[in-house]
């Protein structure tokens, strides 16, 4: 059964694109749109505060055991020493770089702002499995 767990933190779009956030403003909380792959169950979510935003990190585990997470706004080396593997187009005419092999997959994009940079994360599936499991999260528009 599909979990309608379309995912959105307060004020990720409204406010989180450019300048610096006034010293008695409160952190932009980080989001992602997207819902979870179906048989995805939400596994414990994490934020990590920042001085102007707060980022987060969502993940979910289906019962084979792989796992898809989505960041947005926690600075690092998403997809560090894996190879790349070409551009994969996503909705609202974004597009993003992946990377990985076997059965860990990292996308990553940016939509420009304190948010940045976005990333999905899927660890054992195939590519072809991964793809798919963006097209259904919402994040990447199906063919």
């Amino acid at each position: 059964m599909r979990r309608p767990h379309v995912l959105f933190l307060a004020g990720a779009i409204a406010f989180g694109f450019g300048g610096c956030a006034a010293p008695d403003d409160p952190p932009v909380m980080c989001g992602v749109r997207f819902a979870a792959p179906a048989g995805f169950d939400p596994l414990e979510a994490f934020e990590e505060e920042y001085a102007d935003h707060v980022g987060v990190r969502l993940g979910f585990r289906d019962e084979r055991g792989r796992e898809f997470h989505v960041f947005a706004g926690i600075p690092g080396e998403f997809g560090e020493g894996l190879p790349a593997a070409g551009s994969v187009p996503l909705t609202e005419d974004r597009v993003g770089s992946l990377s990985g092999r076997a059965r860990v997959w990292v996308l990553t994009w940016e939509e420009g702002g304190r948010c940045d940079p976005r990333a999905a994360l899927g660890n054992g599936f195939t590519r072809e499995q991964f793809q798919a499991a963006l097209v259904d999260a919402g994040l990447a528009p199906a063919e």
